[in-house]
């Protein structure tokens, strides 16, 4: 998958132009097999009030409300919002435009993607999603992804989590959610600094949906805002379970 930030102006022409020409630079990596790009924005609103209609041209625009549209190269663009649900069938990429966290929630969460362009709506609107993925960022040397967590103890507690809940419903599962909700008491517990900053995009990078992983940084923070430490005395194995985190098994 490749991520790719820009941090220009949104409201700029050339901006737009960057980021279809990242969209075809990665079309053509993976090959014939990806031809089409996707321009994903919050509502079809977003032509009509901004500066992207203008980009797009009103010719465009009206045929993207129809469906895709031929582009160089055999390419297709198509028009994705999140007023319906977009649903990708083939491999696309994505050119996530006036950005944000719940936009490139979005993105983070569909299938068959095969490539991301962030422009953020502010500056700094899609920070949060570059360091979860260690996203490349226009006009800079290429970095790799930092761990997000650092903690130790924490990411193997959180790791044990993942491997044992239903990955495709996440915390809905009233036993999940008691596994959730015991692991981070042992950690609150047992005095590990609050890993809410974090968790979330560490969920999304380890394969929990976007909505998922909201829903565990939630518990985290209801935790972590208790006035006192949480008994431990109810939580079955706690010592056991909290000693194999901590020895890395």
């Amino acid at each position: 998958m490749i991520r790719v930030l820009i941090p220009l102006d949104s409201q700029d022409e050339t901006t737009f132009q960057t980021a279809l020409a990242y969209a075809d630079a990665i079309c053509e990596k993976v090959g014939a097999a990806a031809q089409d790009i996707a321009l994903l924005i919050h509502g079809k609103g977003q032509l009509d009030h901004t500066n992207l209609g203008g980009f797009l041209g009103k010719a465009t625009v009206k045929a993207l409300s129809r469906g895709p549209v031929s582009l160089p190269h055999d390419r297709r663009l198509s028009l994705e919002t999140l007023t319906k649900r977009p649903l990708l069938t083939r491999p696309t990429v994505i050119i996530a435009y006036y950005a944000d966290a719940k936009l490139l929630d979005a993105a983070d969460g569909l299938r068959n993607v095969e490539g991301v362009i962030a422009v953020p709506w502010v500056p700094g609107g899609a920070d949060s999603w570059v360091k979860r993925w260690g996203a490349t960022v226009h006009g800079q040397d290429a970095q790799p992804a930092s761990p997000l967590i650092d903690d130790p103890v924490v990411v193997r507690a959180l790791e044990s989590l993942t491997a044992v809940i239903n990955l495709s419903t996440g915390l809905i599962h009233p036993s999940d959610k008691t596994h959730a909700d015991e692991i981070l008491r042992i950690l609150r517990a047992k005095g590990h600094p609050d890993p809410t900053p974090e968790v979330k995009s560490w969920a999304i990078r380890n394969g929990w949906k976007p909505g998922h992983a909201a829903e565990l940084e939630t518990l985290a923070k209801r935790i972590w805002a208790m006035k006192t430490k949480p008994v431990l005395s109810k939580i079955r194995d706690a010592s056991d379970r909290y000693s194999r985190w901590s020895a890395g098994n």
